[in-house]
């Protein structure tokens, strides 16, 4: 598979599906070494068939043995757990044709946490969680509110920390959060990382890139379902942040299309993830299958205020802040003050910055315009706070910290996260991790909230000049070619100016080699997506439900996302 997982049982217990009643009470179980079997191993070991028997599927765990093309399993209980996969360094080329350059990933750990589902996991959904920035902690959705526990303001008062979530997407099926390289707590590896220098050779775009990432991605979430196996024929819904959208699109097209990343017809060429996604498909969906196979596994995805279709987005979302009667004038009254649009200013004038600077200049957020401008600090502030606290972090996953091979100061040999070392407070003036795991050196950090050195690279000159970053436009047309397989939900945020989701539609409009028309049904909070005619492919439809909220959903209404995210699934 290219990479390495370390993997942490921890206490919250749950029935796993397929187990015997008979066998579950003569105290069978499961052997503690048959998750690390690869699955060939464990199908070869566990299933019994003759010449008569119809063909069993693949075994979620041992023992099972095949009867009549039915198993019969004795399964563990799941647990939630919590791991790194290593992420190997690698060569591989970005850009297209004569564009493309080499370039060389360094090695990684990558941070993962799982909490199974409440009824019958082998059989739930699996739920991928990712923020966004680039940079910015999956810890922030964790936290706010789709786990078990959660430390929203809202739920814990002014006298807790962390307590019980009753909104947890647990009753939806089996989480799994994961933290970009570098961000959260995901960390780079380096052979000397005390060396300036080969950390500032890391810190580049060949390890911080949409497609590297994305890359990253997938290849942590196909190494979690091979150490999972009674979980890796499960439907994957991606439920991905602000820019986690833009990975989203990559990680669905790598895994629709894994052939054109080896071939040269997608802006990153790597071998190695194109032999690691074909081996899952190999294993799931048959060595033949194609986009519309594959779908049945990865073909959910629920984008909370994306970042899908780079900067024209906001050239969408510009014109309408422009129009009049449009939410920056209805701002403008309620404020008692004039807002001015760049038709009115003259000169040289963005109509989306335009904008976004009024509403800063009053005071408010543009990711929740009711709220101070300070908001977005706040919340990393507070993210920062929780997951620096090592007793509120091992309640907020349901594992004990100390048991998560590779976390602690003694087993992060060649560990390393930032370049300039002032940027990041250190970890005893966070909190209180090295009491646990012991000091780290002056080069690594436990927890990261937000990676603003990361943010930079992926939008650094050498990024646009490869036409891989964040604001390229070509990410809407991954998105809409994704869209013919997968089912989509958008939310609507209310008070979210920076990610404006009706000029996401009005953007789609633009791709006209792909798209006829964009017809919005707010009544029916739905946009059809009419294809191209020469594409064949009809239409399509987009559920977008509106929220009283600001950027960060999953805080403000996190019962009623989850109650319309169970009536999508439906």
């Amino acid at each position: 598979m290219g990479a390495r997982s370390w993997i942490l049982a921890g206490a919250t217990l749950v029935l796993g599906a397929c187990a015997d009643p008979e066998a579950a009470s003569a105290g069978e179980s499961l052997s503690e070494t048959s998750a690390e079997l690869p699955p060939s191993e464990t199908e070869s070991e566990t299933s019994e068939t003759s010449d008569t028997e119809d063909p069993c599927p693949p075994a979620p765990c041992e023992p099972c043995t095949c009867v009549a093309g039915e198993l019969v399993c004795a399964c563990e209980a799941m647990l939630a757990e919590a791991g790194f996969v290593e992420l190997l360094a690698r060569e591989y080329e970005l850009g297209l044709g004569d564009a493309a350059t080499l370039q060389h990933a360094a090695a990684a750990r990558q941070f993962w946490a799982f909490q199974p589902a409440d009824l019958a996991p082998a059989d739930a959904p699996v739920f991928v969680f990712f923020n966004g920035g680039p940079g910015v902690s999956s810890g922030m959705l964790m936290g706010l509110s789709t786990g078990r526990a959660s430390f929203a303001t809202p739920l814990t008062g002014p006298d807790a920390t962390v307590v019980d979530n009753p909104y947890s997407w647990t009753a939806l099926g089996n989480l799994v959060w994961i933290d970009a390289r570098q961000t959260g707590f995901s960390y780079g590896l380096l052979d000397d990382p005390s060396d300036v220098q080969a950390r500032a050779a890391a810190m580049s775009v060949a390890n911080f890139n949409s497609y590297r990432d994305a890359a990253d991605f997938v290849h942590t979430l196909l190494e979690f379902l091979a150490e999972h196996p009674s979980l890796r024929d499960n439907p994957i819904v991606l439920v991905a942040e602000s820019y986690g959208g833009t990975r989203a699109q990559l990680m669905l097209d790598m895994l629709l299309h894994a052939p054109a990343y080896a071939d040269g017809s997608r802006k990153l060429r790597d071998p190695a993830l194109v032999a690691t996604i074909q081996a899952h498909h190999d294993a799931v969906a048959g060595a033949d299958a194609g986009p519309e196979q594959i779908a049945a596994q990865f073909g959910r995805q629920i984008l909370i205020q994306p970042s899908i279709t780079g900067h024209t987005a906001r050239i969408s979302a510009g014109a309408l802040f422009e129009q009049p009667g449009s939410v920056i004038h209805a701002l403008a009254v309620e404020l008692g003050v004039v807002y001015s649009t760049c038709a009115e200013l003259g000169g040289p004038c963005n109509p989306y910055d335009n904008a976004l600077d009024f509403v800063s200049a009053q005071g408010r957020s543009p990711y929740d315009y009711r709220a101070p401008s300070s908001w977005l600090t706040a919340l990393l502030t507070l993210v920062d706070a929780r997951l620096n606290d090592s007793s509120t972090t091992q309640t907020l996953l349901g594992v004990s910290a100390p048991t998560i091979i590779g976390l602690a100061a003694s087993e992060r040999v060649g560990a390393w996260r930032a370049l300039n070392l002032d940027n990041y407070p250190s970890d005893a003036a966070s909190g209180d991790w090295p009491e646990l795991g012991g000091a780290l050196e002056p080069w690594d950090r436990y927890f990261v909230s937000f990676h603003g050195e990361a943010f930079t690279r992926f939008r650094s000159h050498a990024a646009r000049q490869l036409d891989v970053d964040p604001d390229d436009p070509h990410f809407g047309e991954v998105f809409l070619t994704n869209l013919i397989w997968v089912d989509t939900l958008i939310t609507d945020a209310a008070y979210d100016l920076a990610v404006y989701t009706p000029a996401i539609a009005g953007a789609l409009t633009g791709y006209d080699e792909l798209v006829s028309a964009v017809i919005v049904d707010d009544d029916a909070s739905e946009w059809l997506i009419e294809y191209a005619p020469a594409l064949g492919v009809g239409a399509r439809i987009v559920s977008v439900p509106r929220y009283e909220s600001s950027h960060a959903v999953t805080l403000d209404e996190p019962g009623l996302l989850r109650e319309d995210v169970a009536l999508w699934l439906d």
